[in-house]
């Protein structure tokens, strides 16, 4: 992940600080993790993605030892001078998690391997100091150190505040251990299609309830059902179409999410596009419940949660995912045009262009009221961690969690890490797969319509900093046009595609996967472009990964591709006893044809080199010998 900032992306390991007080929203008021400059951490972002300019920069600074002893424990300080100079606080993290992070007194905790303040913490004259210990690890490295502190007014607002940022280097030497291993990235492997179920019109989200079955979204506003022999009731599971708005190309029902206690309250959630009469179309997203019969819903018992005026007819977003959190997230897109002409994704007083969360279980309060919904009922509760948690009307709409996006067609949750996977449909020329890491604060700003990808468009009052993508490609490569968000699977019958991210795009429509390191995927293509047009992935309660061909209606489950095992005479799938002997009675022989399984090496005769070599694949992974 890049960030538009002075940052180095380096593999490193860095301690960095954060003053994240004096916020609007509450998320950061008591201490927040994930926006400390640390490059291995929501790409280096720090307090400019929440905090607005407008103050003097305080000068931070870093002290403590610069060459440490493997194993110690090490005392370091940050002061802030300057800026505002009436509250502050801090955020320490250290990259991929090496060493310890210890509190240096009561001002600070520690979140998720991070130190962050407890409360604010007031200036004394025009200075702030931190402490903290580090252990240091045992072997030799270096450590960055990353530091970015806030100095705010104390007015627990997001304008007028002051940022800065320093780094030091610290070197740890005399260490009694090797470092341990970079883990291995996962080895890409081809995939199959397997047809589960068809004759499904404009499919376009696929979800699990915590069962069985999988359900899938029509378009045009109906929500089918695949039971678990993947047989397709007659009936419906819900029919929405008279309320719906349909218009053949990006409106329509648009999402599903089931609610993590469905088998108890049979609640589920719907993401559509509908028309209210004169004026604009609106997103709404609204929750509704199973009947006493699990395979039908019932379509009068919508409760609308959130509505939203859209500015064109494209541009939608509309997938929904609840997330490990247990809050729900909304993908949103600019509201359509081209260049997102109003401005949507970048400005904050809008639900367009965003990465929503709500809380759908607590109770609304005072303090934490839906803020930028049409619908007069307060039907969901804000969760105290988005980007801006500051009441009805305030600096910014308080559903935000992330913003500065285009068009999220398909966003989902690593069920593993937790992580979030964003595929943003580009303009014209780069298409993006963003990523935030499990248990980031709110406050991202991935940058749209400022840049494309990492390409500049339209810097006009561009001054924030920007996350960039983990992954992104370009239109003018093997006609690509529009990205297709997918899951990283986590199931347990291919073990060969464990941890690989899916994906895909709607005019080269190959089936692709990301592996490896977030900071360095690596590329590739799994299936070819022409066999299916996939507009939607999914993922069964097992985990298992599943793609809707919106041209045939068909939905397809992926599995990992068989391959040829040399050596493996009887074609099992596997090298064992019953293979090597069949060699062994060749030996020595002509091969029987340039197919002969047991001519392994391929050189027409069976040799003894051909039993040696079908007898070491016995020993690799996925071998068995019996």
């Amino acid at each position: 992940m890049e960030i538009r900032a002075s940052l180095p992306l380096a593999f490193a390991t860095g301690l960095v600080l954060c003053s994240v007080v004096a916020l609007q929203a509450d998320a950061s008021r008591f201490g927040r993790n994930g926006f400390s400059g640390n490059p291995d951490i929501n790409g280096g972002s720090d307090c400019t993605v929440c905090h607005a300019p407008g103050a003097p920069l305080p000068f931070v600074t870093i002290a403590g030892p610069t060459t440490v002893d493997a194993g110690t424990v090490n005392s370091y300080t940050v002061t802030i001078v300057g800026g505002p100079a009436v509250i502050g606080g801090v955020n320490v993290s250290v990259s991929d998690e090496i060493g310890e992070l210890t509190p240096g007194d009561g001002s600070t905790q520690l979140i998720e391997g991070e130190l962050a303040h407890t409360e604010p913490q007031a200036f004394n004259g025009d200075q702030l100091v931190f402490s903290f210990d580090w252990t240091a690890p045992n072997y030799d490295t270096d450590v960055t150190v990353y530091a970015a502190g806030n100095s705010t007014t104390g007015n627990l607002d997001l304008a007028g505040d002051g940022v800065g940022t320093n780094s030091l280097l610290v070197t740890v030497i005399n260490g009694f251990e090797d470092p341990p291993p970079p883990p291995p990235p996962p080895t890409p492997g081809l995939i199959e299609l397997v047809p589960l179920a068809g004759g499904f019109n404009a499919p376009v989200a696929l979800a699990n309830a915590g069962d069985d079955r999988l359900f899938v979204v029509e378009q045009r506003g109906k929500v089918r059902l695949i039971d678990g022999s993947g047989q397709v009731p007659p009936t419906d599971f819900l029919d929405i179409e008279d309320r719906v708005k349909f218009n053949n190309s990006e409106e329509g029902l648009l999402g599903i999410a089931f609610h993590p206690n469905y088998a108890e309250n049979g609640y589920f959630y719907l993401n559509y596009i509908f028309d209210p009469g004169p004026g604009n179309d609106r997103t709404r997203v609204s929750r509704f419940q199973v009947t006493a019969d699990p395979n039908v819903a019932d379509p009068a018992s919508e409760l609308v949660l959130v509505e939203f005026n859209q500015d064109f007819s494209n541009h939608n977003g509309g997938d929904l995912k609840f997330g490990p959190d247990g809050h729900l997230y909304i993908a949103s897109g600019d509201g359509g045009s081209g260049d997102d002409p109003n401005n949507r994704a970048q400005t904050t007083d809008t639900l367009m262009g965003k990465i929503l969360r709500i809380d759908v279980d607590t109770p609304p309060g005072p303090d934490n009221s839906p803020d930028c919904t049409l619908v007069a009922e307060a039907n969901y509760a804000i969760p105290p961690s988005n980007a801006f948690n500051d009441g009805v009307g305030g600096a910014g709409c308080d559903e935000i969690y992330a913003f500065g996006i285009r068009n999220p067609w398909r966003i989902s949750f690593d069920r593993d890490t937790g992580d979030l996977w964003i595929g943003d449909v580009g303009q014209n020329a780069v298409e993006e797969i963003d990523f935030i890491l499990a248990g980031s604060g709110g406050g991202l700003n991935f940058g749209w319509r400022c840049y494309e990808g990492s390409r500049e468009n339209i810097l006009n009052g561009c001054d924030d900093s920007y996350v960039f993508p983990v992954f992104e490609y370009l239109h003018a490569v093997d006609g690509n046009c529009s990205v297709t968000g997918g899951f990283v699977y986590r199931g347990q019958d291919f073990p060969e595609l464990q941890g690989q991210y899916f994906f895909s795009d709607f005019c080269n429509s190959s089936i692709r996967s990301l592996a490896g390191p977030v900071n360095d995927l690596i590329e590739t293509v799994v299936l070819p472009a022409g066999e299916v047009l996939f507009t939607t992935f999914g993922e069964d309660v097992r985990g298992e990964l599943y793609g809707a061909d919106f041209l045939t209606g068909t939905i397809f489950q992926i599995t990992a591709a068989e391959v040829d095992v040399p050596g493996d005479v009887d074609g099992d799938g596997d090298v064992d006893r019953i293979d090597l002997r069949e060699i062994f009675l060749a030996v020595p022989s002509p091969a029987d044809g340039p197919d002969d399984p047991r001519d392994v090496d391929g050189n027409g005769f069976i040799t003894r080199a051909d039993l040696r070599e079908a007898f070491l694949n016995c020993t690799r992974p996925g071998c068995a010998v019996n």
